[in-house]
């Protein structure tokens, strides 16, 4: 009987250790080696494009390709490789397949036309339905021979550009919104159907950020959008963008984009002064503060917030988390003020941890200045 339940046991482990080996089978070769197997073999190629640096194309690697359901569709139905996007031909594909997202995944015929292309960390589930797709006419393969075919109507064009933010795309989604921009009218631009190319939503990072035409535009001809938009819509948006400028250049990304330039924050007060934004006199206040930051003059930062933070909407006061980041990168500055600032904050903000903050500050730096 023990000699059974050994032996039980280790054909146990060796049953467990066979499942645990199980993953799509990555081969090595080029790509164009991997097109030419798959011509022969009448199948299609799957590229995962990755970095070394990439946490979830590890992920991806350990939990989902070593799963059986993945490791047998996958192995079934393509020819496997792996090209790492930073090295070799990797920086050739990521060209050729706008490849800006990691982990992306492309699936082509043996012609290397793209069948289907999927971005992202996802579950065993989806990866299979992803690449099911790219069996038949895949959205991605739909949408890209329309565009090939000529058609530029606004709805396929929207939808189009919409997908390419889906796959990451974002250098071509943001030539198609330049191309589809081109074709309309100012009426046409400022209306709804279009707003997501302007509007706050899950595409304005990529088509309607601080440093875009489409912002430009919206700043320029606020009224036509509020017309057929709504004010408080677009009020929303634009103090929005502002609130982000004065943000970010008090926490330096604005200066990684772009180096500081007075003329431009000037450019950015007059077209505050020309909005009906209800937080319009606090913008253009938070614009003085973000050129005071600009010149690296933490007095002036400092006495502009001490004066006003009272008048701003929470929302606005935010930024002084921002403060604290610009404050750091001023040798040697030990908040002079921090008492006289901190408790101005106490007095007019409902943020905890606004409040936490800089009475933290006071506690460290008070004793200090007097």
């Amino acid at each position: 009987m023990k000699n059974l339940i050994i032996g039980l046991l280790l054909l146990s482990l060796v049953i467990t250790a066979k499942a645990q080996t199980k993953k799509i089978n990555f081969e090595h070769l080029t790509f164009r080696e991997a097109l030419a197997k798959a011509k022969s073999e009448n199948k299609l190629v799957f590229v995962d494009c990755f970095t070394t640096w990439c946490i979830p194309c590890k992920q991806m690697e350990a939990s989902v390709f070593t799963q059986d359901s993945v490791a047998d569709f996958y192995n079934k139905n393509f020819v496997n490789i792996k090209v790492d996007m930073e090295k070799g031909e990797g920086s050739v594909l990521k060209k050729m397949f706008t490849v800006e997202a990691y982990p992306s995944y492309l699936i082509l015929d043996a012609e290397g036309k793209i069948r289907n292309k999927f971005v992202g960390g996802m579950s065993a589930k989806d990866f299979i339905a992803n690449a099911k797709k790219a069996l038949g006419i895949s959205e991605e393969a739909r949408l890209n021979a329309v565009y090939e075919s000529g058609d530029r109507s606004p709805e396929f064009m929207r939808n189009y550009i919409r997908h390419k933010i889906k796959v990451m795309e974002i250098s071509k989604a943001k030539l198609l919104n330049t191309e589809f921009m081109a074709t309309l009218t100012p009426e046409q631009k400022a209306s709804p159907e279009n707003w997501f190319l302007f509007g706050e939503n899950r595409y304005t990072m990529y088509l309607s950020d601080l440093f875009s035409p489409n912002f430009k535009y919206l700043a320029d001809h606020w009224k036509d959008f509020a017309a057929k938009n709504t004010k408080d819509t677009v009020d929303k948006k634009l103090s929005s963008v502002y609130r982000q400028i004065a943000s970010w250049t008090l926490n330096g990304f604005y200066a990684k984009v772009k180096p500081y330039d007075k003329a431009t924050y000037e450019m950015y007060k007059s077209e505050i002064k020309k909005t009906e934004m209800p937080d319009k006199k606090q913008l253009l206040v938070m614009m003085d503060i973000a050129m005071a930051a600009g010149e690296k003059n933490i007095t002036t930062v400092t006495d502009l917030f001490i004066k006003h933070l009272a008048s701003f909407s929470e929302e606005n006061r935010h930024i002084l988390f921002d403060y604290y980041t610009f404050a750091r990168t001023i040798k040697g500055y030990e908040f002079p003020k921090i008492e006289v600032l901190s408790e101005e904050i106490s007095k007019s903000s409902s943020n905890p941890y606004l409040v936490k903050q800089f009475n933290s500050l006071k506690e460290r730096y008070a004793p200090k200045a007097n």
